[in-house]
């Protein structure tokens, strides 16, 4: 018998290293519209309020990364 999660990953931010030597950076968010029945009226503004803030976060921490990389490559 295979139980329910308990939990879903709303917003994540992963760096990943390949074998070829590319690095790669990975924003996923969730569109919670459909989940809306499920919460409150507060908790979904609040979970609305995080995604939107951390993606906005996490998208200056992509660009970023990627500045401090293309600078080094830029000097080798």
């Amino acid at each position: 018998m295979k139980s329910k999660k308990e939990e879903a990953v709303l917003l994540g931010y992963k760096v990943l290293y390949n074998r070829a030597g590319k690095l790669i950076t990975e924003r996923t968010s969730t569109d919670i519209k459909k989940l809306k029945p499920y919460f409150t009226n507060e908790d979904y503004a609040t979970l609305l309020t995080v995604i939107r803030e951390g993606t906005v976060k996490l998208d200056d921490i992509h660009n970023h990364i990627e500045a401090n990389l293309n600078a080094r490559i830029m000097k080798d």
